[in-house]
């Protein structure tokens, strides 16, 4: 007989993948909990949870919401880091985390319903925030329209100068 509180627990965490479907991997065996308690804070600024898991619960919660199964990355404790939409910023706290504590480590993520590996989660930890790259965009599509209102201007400057020209050379 299924006990009602894990029924609950495999609730909540369908509603949490259901909020933010992306989701890092880690093992945390070996850190000490004010050190996992500081990690929990820096991620919750980033507008993500981290939660320690029950892995067959969490199988549960994966199969009820149609995420793809990781069944061969849930064994031992396991921690899990429900992301929304900017994952980066995300996996570079964890990331930089890992550097200050050795035992700490992450192996999948599951963005977009795609497997990333490891090394792949380090490459999205290094790409700049939503941010900059929005910023980064709009400068580039706006240097070719300043141009072309640079070069429409001149044209009608040059056409104003000839107009002028002409005007001043049938005056006399």
């Amino acid at each position: 007989m299924v006990k009602q509180y894990k029924i609950d627990e495999v609730g909540k965490l369908t509603e949490k993948l259901k909020q933010k479907g992306n989701i890092i991997l880690t093992n945390y065996s070996g850190v000490k909990v004010k050190d996992l308690s500081e990690l929990r804070r820096k991620i919750s600024a980033k507008g993500a949870d981290y939660k320690v898991v029950k892995n067959n619960l969490f199988r549960r919660a994966l199969k009820d919401t149609g995420t793809v199964q990781i069944d061969e990355y849930l064994k031992g404790p396991v921690g899990v880091v429900f992301a929304g939409g900017d994952v980066s910023e995300v996996a570079k706290v964890l990331k930089d985390f890992g550097k200050e504590q050795e035992k700490f480590s992450f192996s999948i993520g599951v963005v977009g319903n795609i497997i990333y590996n490891e090394e792949q989660i380090k490459r999205i930890a290094d790409l700049p925030s939503k941010e900059v790259l929005l910023s980064q965009t709009m400068s580039l599509l706006n240097g070719p329209a300043t141009k072309v209102a640079t070069g429409v201007s001149q044209v009608m400057a040059s056409l104003a100068r000839g107009i002028k020209a002409v005007a001043e050379k049938n005056a006399q």
